[in-house]
């Protein structure tokens, strides 16, 4: 077993494996043609549950200082998921990793590791976006290997948690009737 923690910054990529590998251009519907440099690319060993013909994807960013990243499809121009790491919600995260795992990632170090999850946002109401626990992307920056892990305790990793606090919510709620802007914490959250 090997203790995952969900952190606040990402190492750098491993330049051993990407370093010669070239550049890719992505066709994408919501971001048009994007170039997306080989430490960007994950290649998942296992897929996302639900997506099955979907083994590539790219890593690509929101926009500057967001909590927020895109996970975009490869093969599919029209698939892209909204992920983040807990840790920026100032979220305690970390769970075991199996040796299953481990062996399938080809995972020499917990240190070449990221972990993202899920985050889904109604279209109604996007301070309500939540993030799923249970079932994290972990992805090995050293050889940009990465699959979805299902965690066993869901009593503990949730697959819906909120990002947005009911505090900073009610913040944003007492700005708008008093007629302020919200705070940039909460315009942050909220501008996906």
């Amino acid at each position: 077993m090997m203790m995952m923690t969900s952190s606040s910054s990402a190492a750098e990529p491993s330049t051993a494996t990407t370093a010669a590998a070239p550049n890719a251009t992505v066709h994408t519907l919501r971001f048009g043609e994007v170039i997306v440099g080989p430490q960007q690319m994950l290649n998942f060993v296992s897929p996302i549950l639900g997506f099955e013909d979907q083994a590539q994807f790219a890593l690509l960013p929101h926009e500057e200082d967001s909590p927020f990243q895109w996970l975009q499809a490869l093969q599919n121009p029209a698939l892209a998921f909204v992920v983040t790491q807990p840790a920026l919600f100032g979220m305690e995260y970390s769970f075991d990793l199996s040796e299953a795992v481990a062996k399938a990632l080809s995972i020499e170090s917990a240190d070449d590791l990221e972990v993202f999850t899920l985050v889904t946002i109604p279209d109604d109401a996007p301070h309500t976006m939540t993030t799923n626990l249970l079932g994290p992307i972990v992805w090995n920056r050293k050889n940009n290997q990465a699959m979805q892990v299902v965690l066993e305790d869901a009593q503990r990793y949730p697959t819906k948690v909120r990002l947005i606090p009911d505090e900073v919510l009610q913040e944003l709620e007492a700005q708008q009737a008093n007629q302020q802007g919200p705070s940039d914490a909460a315009q942050q959250a909220i501008s996906l």
